[in-house]
């Protein structure tokens, strides 16, 4: 860009000029969401990426204006591959560009209208569904090859993203922009979602969640997968003039206040996995986390508050390296209250 403001004939040129940023956008990975992992750690999804590759590849040299090649490890052809693969799209007609261009919502559904129901409505007060979907692809840093200077205004290259021109010392196509990582981060929160409470005061709930974290390194040519599933389990009751089931003196002891009983129940199991190609897969880390807390508590007076507690803690990792943990609490709280 070239400016004269001073009018003098002295003008100003600009030189290396440089562009960088992050990018994200909303997009559907629904469609490879459900692939399990096979004895060897290999997944379906993976094996689609691998043979994305060549397609990808070819596509690319087939439209190249100018003399070099496309490396098959090379951000241009790992990255639509990387795309297609874990969104489920035809590798064959992908966009060929790591700035896709058209966001796809997620969703959240909440629906309450099951009380509505006579027959259910004589029983619970409340039911409550739950689902959400959420997934997005981000680029967390990227910036523009010196090797080109031209559309590096903003609204250029983004929108119109173009097959690279300049070669490297080898021949290969170097991209006009590099980045290290691109990732896709997928949520399920939850899968499916089950409050209900009744008109007898018992509440109960249960969650299932699940979640995906995909990390393509351009640098060393592998993916990074962190999937972990969570199921949780709560159950409550609140009741008065409970009585209890044995006798002092030959009389049933009732209590007259308020008792509460929760229990809760989680189990989460997380896997993280090194997937090269041509390579063996790892898994690197995980564990299978099992949680278990029951609690009981009792109103004495407007004071005076009773608890009972348990819970048991089990840690069971994926690796050899680490050692399964277990801890066990339990106890009784006795809580006086000062407050007027």
């Amino acid at each position: 860009v070239e400016s004269n403001p001073g009018g003098d004939g002295a003008f100003y040129n600009g030189l290396n000029t440089s562009r960088g940023g992050s990018y994200s956008i909303s997009v559907n990975t629904i469609g490879t969401s459900f692939a399990k992992d096979l004895a060897d750690n290999t997944n379906p999804n993976f094996t689609q990426f691998e043979e994305n590759l060549e397609i990808v590849r070819q596509r690319l040299n087939d439209m190249s204006v100018s003399e070099g090649d496309f490396a098959l490890q090379s951000q241009d052809v790992m990255i639509p591959a990387f795309y297609a693969a874990y969104t489920g799209q035809d590798a064959g007609q992908v966009a060929l560009t790591p700035f896709p261009k058209i966001p796809i919502p997620g969703w959240q559904v909440d629906f309450s209208g099951l009380t509505e129901i006579q027959a259910l409505k004589e029983i619970f007060s409340s039911i409550s569904l739950r689902h959400s979907y959420s997934s997005t692809y981000s680029i967390n840093n990227y910036s523009n090859s010196l090797l080109y200077q031209d559309g590096l205004e903003l609204g250029g290259l983004l929108d119109q993203y173009f097959i690279p021109t300049d070669t490297n010392e080898v021949g290969q196509f170097v991209p006009p922009f590099l980045m290290d990582q691109v990732m896709i981060q997928e949520r399920y929160a939850p899968l499916i979602g089950i409050s209900v409470r009744t008109e007898s005061r018992i509440t109960a709930s249960i969650d299932y969640k699940r979640e995906r974290n995909l990390g393509l390194n351009i640098s060393n040519s592998q993916i990074t997968e962190l999937s972990s599933s969570d199921l949780s389990v709560s159950f409550g009751f609140t009741k008065a003039n409970m009585k209890l089931p044995f006798k002092v003196q030959g009389a049933v002891i009732t209590l007259k206040n308020d008792l509460t009983f929760k229990f809760n129940f989680t189990l989460r199991d997380t896997k993280t996995v090194q997937r090269k190609i041509d390579e063996v897969h790892t898994v690197t880390a995980g564990n299978v986390n099992f949680q278990l807390r029951p609690q009981m508590g009792y109103v004495l007076n407007e004071r005076l508050n009773l608890n009972l507690y348990f819970e048991r803690n089990i840690n069971t990792p994926r690796i050899t390296s680490s050692f399964p943990r277990s801890t066990t609490q339990f106890g009784i709280q006795l809580r006086f209250s000062l407050a007027q």
